[in-house]
């Protein structure tokens, strides 16, 4: 098992190319707060986002209440930087 709890940073929100570069164990519900103070919408939206991580909504590639206007998770992802044992 691994824990990614303390990979919870958002390290860049840039609003004029409307990215945002966070770590895997960042929560939802922060990552669309964040999104919303430079007046920008982070779409995906779940009944778990004060809980689940972004890792695990890439992991299982969640679709949430806007996937038919916005897409699933990996839709939204613009890439991943992946470190392996």
């Amino acid at each position: 098992v691994l824990s990614l709890r303390r990979l919870n940073r958002i390290r860049a929100v840039d609003p004029v190319n409307n990215t945002m570069t966070v770590e895997a164990g960042c929560v939802l519900q922060h990552l669309q707060e964040q999104a919303a103070a430079v007046d920008r919408l982070f779409p995906l939206s779940l009944a778990a986002e004060g809980s689940c991580t972004i890792g695990g909504n890439l992991s299982t590639n969640a679709g949430g209440t806007g996937v038919l206007r916005y897409g699933n998770t990996r839709e939204l992802c613009l890439g991943l930087e992946v470190v392996t044992a």
